[in-house]
Formats: C-alpha cells, structure tokens, sequence
C-alpha cells in the first residue's frame, strides 16, 4: 500500500451502505493513515424501524442518522453528511441535480480517488444505480471550471480526482444463505481485489451499529463464511487494460 497520505471519497445512496459496502477497504485505508470520507443521498426513511417498516418515519431517519455516525466512527472514518432525498426517490431525479451535489463535494473535499456501487446496483436497486451514473458525471465535470452554469458550482475551483471505482460483489456472497438477486462480477471484470482479513471485524463491528436494519438481509453469514476477508472493484479510470495484472492497491500510481 502506498506510504503517501491520500484521500478517498465514497458516494452511496442509503445509510449503511458505506459499511455493509467496502466497510472493510475503508477502515484498511484509514488505519493506514488516510483521509478517508463519505457521503450518502437518502436519509434512510424507507429502511426498517428493527421488524417494523413505519408509515411515520421521523424517528428512523433521526435513528438512521445516529447510526451512520456510530458507524463511521468504528471505520474510523469521516461522514460528511446526507443530500436528503428520499430512500427510492433518486429515479425521479434529474440525475444532473444528483450529479452536482456530487460535484460540490468533490471540488470541496479534494479526494484523489473516489468510489460508488457498481454499475448493476450490485441489488438492482435503482437508487444505486443512479448514484453510480451521477458519480461517474461527476468525476468527470468537477475537472472543468465551466462545465455547469450553476453559479456555485463555478464559484469552486475545480478538482481533478484521479481514479474512480465501483464496489462490486465476489461469487463468494453464495458461500451464505444470501436471500436477494444480486449482481456477481465475472472473474474477468473484477480489476482489483483488496486484502481486508484484518479489517473484516471492524466491517463487522461497523454493520452491528446500524442497529435498526439488524433483521434485514444476514449479514452475519457472510461474516462467519469469511466473505469479509476481500473486497472486489472495478476500475473505470484509468480505464482497464486487457492483460493487465490485478491490483492489490486501489491508490497503486498515485
């Protein structure tokens, strides 16, 4: 792993994405010393209140906001905050107002690598699935000082980010009794694959915290069957080159 002190971004959609996501990649990247953050578009309001989906969902977005800062805490990492759209929503969005809440965290924060869901939604989960296109316009136009005519936005200094990857999921997820459809990347798409053996029981630790979803989908299988252990991504920039070997470092050239 590169010694040089970098930052990494992460763009979700739903609160406990960043941890039930690459929770394993970002806890190994900060315990290394980087700065690693993230941010999420939805507040969480159609998740589960435990067994329970509630008609009022005040408390659970309270709750879920809670959560998500425990949560980054045990990753050791920054939560920068909600855009506060609602849990599935982001399909009737233009995804150019998505793009440019992107876009103003880039060209605050300054990563030199940012990372979202894999194209499929990994669930097929259209909020996913927005967010990986909104994130991929951005990575691009925050690079360009003219590229929106948001006077904001043209008010930041652009930023030019690096590398970009989408978090995706291993066959391994089928070593546990996994209940939803689910994308698996082929061997051939994966490009890099992140030993994360000694930070599996803090991505563990990390999911726990969101207390509220603990009936929802099992992780705890996929802890026990140690599909914990490696976290998988594509690279999309710098675009992938047949042949090329399998990285190990999502920050390798930097």
């Amino acid at each position: 792993m590169t010694g040089k002190k970098k930052t990494i971004l992460g763009v979700f959609a739903h609160p406990d994405d960043e941890s039930m996501g690459p929770g394993g990649t970002f806890a190994k990247y900060a315990a290394a010393g980087h700065r690693v953050a993230f941010t999420l578009a939805t507040d969480g309001g159609a998740g589960r209140l435990y067994k329970e989906r509630p008609k009022d969902n005040t408390e659970l977005r309270k709750l879920r906001r809670e959560e998500t800062a425990r949560a980054a805490e045990v990753l050791g990492i920054e939560f920068l905050g909600f855009f506060g759209w609602h849990d599935g929503d982001l399909q009737n969005i233009n995804v150019l107002e998505v793009e440019k809440k992107i876009v103003e965290v880039i060209r605050r924060e300054k990563p030199d690598m940012v990372m979202t869901f894999h194209g499929s939604g990994i669930s097929f989960h259209p909020d996913h699935r927005v967010i990986a296109t909104a994130l991929t316009g951005a990575f691009l136009g925050s690079a360009w000082q003219n590229w929106y005519n948001d006077p904001d936005l043209r008010a930041l200094p652009p930023h030019r980010t690096s590398k970009l990857y989408q978090y995706t999921a291993m066959e391994a997820i089928k070593r546990a009794n996994w209940p939803r459809e689910v994308y698996y990347s082929p061997d051939d798409e994966i490009t890099t694959v992140i030993d994360t053996r000694d930070t599996a029981d803090i991505k563990w630790q990390a999911i726990q915290a969101h207390d509220t979803q603990r009936d929802g989908p099992p992780f705890k299988e996929l802890y026990d069957a140690g599909v914990f252990e490696q976290e998988a991504f594509v690279r999309v920039f710098p675009s992938w080159t047949p042949g090329e070997p399998r990285e190990t470092d999502l920050l390798e050239g930097l």
